[in-house]
């Protein structure tokens, strides 16, 4: 089933939530993200943001230590980064509600 343009960034945005409150790994996001929003195998994906299909298998994996560069390169088709966010739950649960005002 493909997504239209709104429940994509409907999903996005959701993996996004959860990343940013620790419900799920940076791995875990990557990878559905990848075959959700793409539908897509490593490989083809991993040509496309221009890393080895091994770098993309172990970021899903949640092992290695890349570079902030590398990650932010196979977030980037989500329209994503990483950042800085506060790490006191109740702080940046307060930040992502005055966001959404």
């Amino acid at each position: 089933k493909t997504l239209d343009i709104y429940q994509r960034a409907t999903v996005r945005d959701e993996i996004a939530r959860k990343l940013l409150l620790n419900e799920i790994s940076l791995g875990q996001a990557l990878k559905y993200l990848r075959l959700h929003l793409l539908a897509m195998k490593q490989e083809r994906y991993a040509e496309i943001v221009k890393v080895s299909r091994k770098t993309l298998s172990d970021l899903e994996n949640d092992k290695g230590n890349y570079s902030i560069d590398i990650i932010n390169q196979v977030l980037r088709p989500f329209e994503l980064q990483l950042g800085v966010v506060p790490i006191n739950k109740t702080l940046l649960r307060q930040v992502l509600n005055e966001q959404a005002v």
